[in-house]
């Protein structure tokens, strides 16, 4: 059953002023609904936000928010949410503060509305709307939205108190705009948004906040980089083209869990072996391919960084590795290039 949401006001204190801010603190409950909902916990004071059982179990922050002034209420489509994701686990994979991509979220809201853009004012590109003739980087480097928000944050990390201070006066150290105080409107909505897509899921919201591990959102599966590069062509591959990226690793290596998923395969593939397939939060699936030894059966649930199997030379290879896919679907054939998709969702491979 929903319930009806609750804000709680908390205060925080400055080292100079107490302000008011509202505490959004994640948390998860069981189930199988395909919404999110939100209950409060009495004893906490806290909003708790459930999210479905397939999206795992990751880091639960708190993001704090000070809005001030009147405050937009926008809706966002999947190329705008999804850019906030990438914003938000870059923020992640450098363990800033939530607030760090509260900022930087609000930030590309008032610049870019959270879209990638490529003709703005003068030179500015990109979710931020870098400009090249700063420094920013190059075209094509200022439209990466990795790198557009490492740059970000790089910038960020130099004003001094940047996570107690008012969200417009850090968001103007960074940019130099010409509306300083546009950025203030976006508060509540980046707050909204960092929450939902940083993937947070299970909390006991009594537990000190400081005794919480945190967790990356995403993670490559093995700890070298990838080679033989996807759409490759060669007669080596069924297909005619390589359908993914692989890993040059010994046998029995252990085998990581790149994000939380469910397995809706784990078992012997034909030509790729023994495999994996893990259907992720965001409806895409990754695959796991050649495996020695699977860890996990179908409908287990996995969390990042998971142990699901060891690395091997099964089905059809020359050698032992890792054979990487991901996938829009849960079919062969329904293959994308794995180096974007874990570069968007803030991880390299």
């Amino acid at each position: 059953m929903r319930k009806a949401p609750l804000i709680a006001i908390a205060t925080l204190l400055t080292p100079a002023i107490a302000v008011l801010a509202l505490v959004l603190l994640l948390a998860g409950g069981a189930g199988g609904s395909d919404d999110n909902h939100m209950t409060m916990t009495a004893a906490s004071q806290c909003i708790v936000k459930a999210s479905t059982a397939e999206e795992g179990t990751t880091q639960r922050p708190q993001v704090p928010l000070n809005p001030r002034g009147q405050q937009t209420k926008p809706s966002w489509n999947g190329e705008q949410t999804k850019n906030a994701a990438i914003i938000t686990n870059v923020a992640r994979t450098r363990n800033l503060k939530p607030r760090a991509a509260l900022i930087a979220v609000a930030t590309a809201m008032q610049e870019s509305t959270l879209r990638n853009l490529h003709n703005g004012d003068r030179d500015s590109q990109g979710l931020f709307q870098q400009r090249p003739s700063q420094g920013w980087g190059t075209p094509a480097q200022v439209t990466d939205p990795i790198h557009a928000s490492n740059k970000f944050y790089d910038a960020l990390m130099k004003i001094p108190h940047w996570d107690t201070k008012d969200l417009a006066h850090v968001a103007q150290g960074v940019q130099r705009s010409g509306f300083p105080d546009a950025y203030a409107k976006w508060e509540t909505s980046a707050g909204n948004l960092v929450a939902q897509v940083w993937g947070a899921d299970v909390i006991d919201c009594e537990q000190p906040a400081d005794s919480r591990k945190s967790a990356k959102a995403w993670q490559a599966p093995v700890g070298i980089n990838a080679t033989h590069n996807y759409s490759a062509g060669g007669s080596m591959w069924s297909s005619g083209t390589h359908t993914g990226v692989d890993f040059p690793v010994p046998s029995s290596t252990e085998l990581h869990a790149v994000g939380n998923g469910t397995v809706t395969e784990a078992g012997w593939g034909g030509r790729y072996g023994n495999n994996i397939v893990l259907k992720m939060p965001d409806g895409t699936y990754t695959q796991y391919a050649h495996l020695a030894r699977i860890d996990v059966k179908a409908n287990q649930k996995v969390t990042t960084g998971q142990v699901i199997g060891l690395t091997g030379a099964t089905g059809n290879v020359t050698g032992p590795h890792l054979h990487f896919e991901a996938r829009t679907g849960p079919a062969y054939g329904s293959d994308i290039d794995p180096v974007k998709y874990m570069r968007e969702r803030g991880t390299s491979i």
